[in-house]
């Protein structure tokens, strides 16, 4: 007689559970480390967190107590510490939001202040030191001293000689006044009129 060997069922399947708690072991501590590189997108770490969890559960109930514990305890860990960060995250977020707008509501209620504190100090400025050179068109005879020293190549004595020296008839008049030779007259004329009022040059014209 040829003995005849029967598989035992109880030995095959040995190895399948062995594979399934290998296999819920394994795919938490991958979804627990994706928990950690995702959790910043939108929370959606939280969600590999929760996975984690239920894979410790099985791992847990197919006899793997030791690491379903561990899993479990790292996945709790895990999405607290991640939570702790995100809450810091948003509530710094926030309060610079928050600084930010404290701080153009503030510039916004100081500005008309600053404004007039700056015109009454140019104003102030003006006033002591006169115009600025090459800021006017300049009337030969109507302007004051302060605004005829704004013309190139005239200081507060030149000025004066120019006033003693009116009317003009146009810039070329200039030439009586002792000092003004063409090449000072050419480079002012740019700045100076004999008709109408003097008036600041445009930003542009300054250029």
């Amino acid at each position: 007689m040829i003995p005849t060997f029967q598989s035992d069922p109880g030995r095959l399947e040995v190895p399948n559970r062995v594979a399934a708690k290998s296999s819920a072991v394994k795919a938490g501590w991958i979804c627990l480390i994706l928990g950690f590189l995702t959790f910043w997108i939108f929370g959606f770490g939280f969600i590999f967190f929760l996975a984690t969890f239920i894979l410790a559960i099985v791992a847990m109930s197919t006899q793997r107590m030791g690491q379903g514990i561990a899993l479990l305890i790292s996945s709790i860990g895990a999405g607290v510490i991640c939570a702790i960060i995100s809450l810091v995250l948003l509530t710094n977020a926030f309060t610079a939001a928050l600084n930010k707008e404290r701080a153009t509501r503030r510039q916004q209620h100081a500005t008309p202040a600053q404004l007039h504190q700056a015109t009454t100090t140019h104003t102030s400025l003006q006033d002591l030191f006169g115009p600025a050179k090459r800021s006017l068109i300049v009337n030969l005879n109507t302007a004051s001293e302060k605004e005829l020293e704004s013309l190139p190549g005239v200081a507060s004595s030149r000025a004066d000689q120019i006033i003693a020296h009116r009317p003009y008839s146009s810039v070329d008049d200039l030439s009586r006044v002792k000092g003004m030779t063409p090449r000072v007259i050419d480079q002012l004329r740019p700045f100076a009129k004999t008709d109408g009022a003097t008036e600041k040059r445009e930003s542009s014209e300054r250029e």
